[in-house]
């Protein structure tokens, strides 16, 4: 039982090697940098040994896309922890996924990238089921909001989760096209204060109709 335990554990950390040197090749080079070859010399093992992991490349990208959404959410459970407030918790949030992209400038070129999805057109479906995963979760705390209190009641949940993702989407973008210069901190202030106004309990001036398509 030990050994085996042991030899999930080496696979699981050369897994996390090889999905760690793709996102690296992706971000520093693009896309088409990223091959079997280059990430097996970046790992330090022959490139038979990264298909013992992942049948293709197809799959690569698809572990990268799927660590960069569970980061995401992985945000919203340690924001969760630092307060039950979840206004509060979702203006925290805001402000770590920027943090996230500004530590990963290229994360938003991945994933809305066309040049990924050409690989694979399963790869964009894959980032769908991912990124409603996020806003699953996220609609989860705004659901406690609204039986907090500090949350209007008559605004569907997903909804606002997905207007939470524009917030810092478009700000991202212009963050990773002006190589880090656009003062990304600033907009999503100006951001957070007009989303905050729309959809605590107290607004009284957003339409009453406003969740509807």
């Amino acid at each position: 039982m030990g050994v085996v335990m042991a030899k999930k554990k080496v696979t699981a950390i050369r897994r996390e090697e090889i999905v760690g040197a793709a996102f690296t090749l992706m971000s520093s080079q693009g896309v088409r940098s990223m091959t079997i070859e280059r990430i097996a010399s970046i790992v330090g093992i022959v490139p038979s040994a990264v298909y013992r992991h992942f049948a293709n490349k197809s799959e690569i990208i698809a572990a990268v896309l799927t660590m960069i959404v569970e980061r995401m959410q992985r945000n919203i459970d340690e924001v969760m922890k630092e307060t039950d407030n979840s206004l509060n918790a979702i203006r925290r949030l805001l402000m770590r996924q920027i943090q996230l992209v500004k530590e990963f400038m290229v994360i938003p070129h991945i994933l809305f990238s066309e040049e990924v999805y050409r690989e694979s057109p399963a790869l964009k479906a894959k980032l769908h089921d991912l990124i409603n995963d996020f806003l699953d979760a996220l609609a989860e705390v705004i659901e406690k909001g609204q039986r907090q209190g500090c949350i209007r009641a008559d605004l569907e949940p997903f909804r606002v989760a997905t207007m939470f993702l524009g917030l810092f989407q478009p700000s991202a973008f212009l963050y990773h096209l002006s190589g880090g210069t656009f003062d990304v901190v600033k907009q999503l202030d100006i951001s957070w204060k007009l989303f905050s106004a729309a959809i605590k309990q107290d607004t009284t001036h957003i339409p009453e109709r406003l969740n509807e398509s």
